[in-house]
């Protein structure tokens, strides 16, 4: 049977491998990003409360004229060109 102290290790060596793995390909940095960017514009497309809830809460001077629904438009616009930009920098930069 395993003792506390023998799991504990176990998992600082597999935090510590992955760790390790990141500081080696620092590149798989931008699929995460990709991943948390996706959560967002998938909340941004089935319209979940804290997906579509704009920075500042609503007062960025620029968007005070448009409705509700042409500010979520503009957010899975910039959403979506920025999950195009991490794919292309891990695809396309060294």
């Amino acid at each position: 049977m395993s003792s506390i102290t023998e799991i504990w290790e176990a998992v600082s060596q597999m935090a510590g491998d992955h760790f390790e793995l990141a500081q080696n390909n620092p590149k798989f940095g931008y699929l995460i990003i990709f991943a948390l960017l996706s959560l967002w514009l998938t909340g941004l497309l089935l319209r979940w409360k804290w997906a579509c809830h704009w920075q500042f809460w609503g007062k960025l001077w620029f968007f005070d004229d448009c409705n509700p629904e042409t500010r979520r438009r503009i957010q899975i616009a910039l959403v979506s060109v920025a999950l195009a930009a991490s794919l292309t920098m891990f695809f396309v930069w060294r």
